[in-house]
């Protein structure tokens, strides 16, 4: 057993020894489990396939604990303010919600949305048959780990029908005053027919220590049901973070994904979307934007297991510094998945000598009605272009502004048209060649 793994394993168990005694016996078997599947699979390592391209060292040296109490939370509501979107939002803080900085105003009927310690007391009966259903513990040992740390967090329930047209925004922030390790599980679930918007937010509250973030995120779609989720992740230039996303569809349901990546010393990035009914679409974008050392990792995986579902995926990468990322996206069809049309592209822009862009597109197709195609690319800024626009009088940084934003444009453009742009619009341009060194604070 390595030190690192022992310190984790020590961590969960001073947690788990603390469980209050009124919990449900379900919540602790699952903590426990969750316990017992890390200290199975243990940290990964560079040696393991599927963590090749993600440096996970300092997560193992790290020092990262939960915090039993965040305290007074009041000098953050200035913070707060500023990350906020219109419409209802929780507020979490190393970990924890919040009240006093959340507000559920504009939450409409048939949308409930709930903190998941009150769930896990008061909705056990519903909540233990779709908790670590999506997510599994076996599968991951970060999701086994989030299991084993298992306490806040938020439950969003669509009821039948349910219509939200306001987002509905979680917003993670970290104050980088502690070496915390924060692990919240959000779990959704849409009835038939119903729709929402969702935005997670991890950000920084101005401290510059390392912090750790591990969310697990959950969502079960009903038949004809539609989710859009929205991720930001714009932490600090210390932060660690590892974001799982894992959605069951319905017949006929509809499901988009947003993740933007442009925070964190380390972050990885997972969505698996399986489809269990006929008729789904499925629509994967990302983008990725790393300068100095910074090391951002996407995963996803696409699991077509019934006929007659579509997947669309766009992940666009933008390297700067030293930076690395990578891209490994799976398209699963399974033999009796006939009628399956699923398109992949992964491309990468790297703007120094020393970026690095790793691309691993797979498709694995058992069916023989299908249309599927995948692509990567990588490359550097268009010579010409570049030329063109100095030629016209236009400074070399600001040039390569303009072109990296068009690469960009296309996923930018994919969020719809108002605040939630803007606020992408605004982590996007501290981040954009010319920009001023420093933070990602928006």
């Amino acid at each position: 057993m390595t030190a690192g793994l022992a310190r984790y394993l020590d961590v969960a168990s001073r947690f788990q020894a603390r469980g209050a005694a009124s919990e449900p016996a379900w919540v602790k078997r699952v903590r426990q489990q969750g316990l017992a599947q890390f200290e199975r699979q243990g940290l990964p390592t560079t040696r393991d396939e599927a963590w090749k391209y993600t440096p996970v060292s300092p997560i193992a040296e790290g020092h990262f604990a939960p915090v039993e109490d965040v305290g007074d939370t009041a000098a953050l509501a200035a913070r707060v303010e500023a990350l906020a979107l219109p419409g209802p939002r929780w507020v979490f803080v190393d970990g924890r919600f919040v009240p006093a900085l959340s507000s559920v105003e504009g939450l409409p009927r048939g949308v409930t949305l709930q903190p998941l310690a009150d769930a896990l007391r008061d909705d056990g009966a519903r909540l233990e048959s779709e908790l670590g259903q999506r997510a599994l513990a076996e599968a991951h040992p970060f999701t086994a780990l989030n299991a084993a740390l298992l306490e806040d967090g938020a439950v969003l329930r669509l009821a039948r029908g349910a219509l939200s047209e306001v987002p509905v925004q979680l917003l993670f922030l970290t104050r980088g005053d502690a070496p915390v390790l924060a692990s919240p599980r959000v779990v959704v679930v849409a009835e038939e027919g119903s729709e929402a918007t969702l935005v997670e937010t991890y950000a920084s509250a101005g401290g510059a220590g390392p912090t750790f973030t591990n969310a697990v995120t959950e969502v079960t779609l009903g038949d004809n049901a539609s989710l859009h989720h929205f991720r930001l992740q714009a932490e600090g230039d210390a932060a660690l973070h590892v974001g799982g996303l894992h959605v069951r569809q319905g017949r006929d349901s509809r499901f988009a994904s947003h993740a933007f990546a442009l925070g964190a010393a380390l972050a990885r990035n997972e969505v698996h979307v399986a489809f269990a009914g006929e008729g789904g679409d499925a629509t994967l974008n990302g983008l990725y934007v790393g300068r100095d050392a910074q090391h951002l990792d996407q995963r996803t995986a696409l699991d077509h297991a019934v006929p007659r579902c579509s997947s669309r995926e766009l992940y666009k990468g933008v390297l700067d510094d030293q930076s690395r990322g990578t891209f490994h996206g799976l398209v699963r069809v399974r033999k009796d998945a006939q009628r399956t049309d699923a398109r992949q592209q992964n491309r990468n822009l790297l703007l120094s000598e020393k970026a690095q862009a790793d691309a691993r597109p797979q498709l694995e197709i058992l069916a023989d009605d299908v249309k599927c195609a995948h692509g990567a690319a990588v490359g550097r800024l268009d010579a010409q272009a570049l030329f063109y626009l100095r030629s016209r009088g236009i400074p070399r940084d600001e040039a390569e502004r303009l072109l990296t934003y068009a690469f960009a444009r296309e996923l930018v453009e994919a969020v719809p048209a108002g605040a939630l742009r803007q606020r992408v619009e605004g982590l996007l341009a501290r981040k954009l060649p010319g920009a001023a060194r420093g933070g990602v604070t928006p």
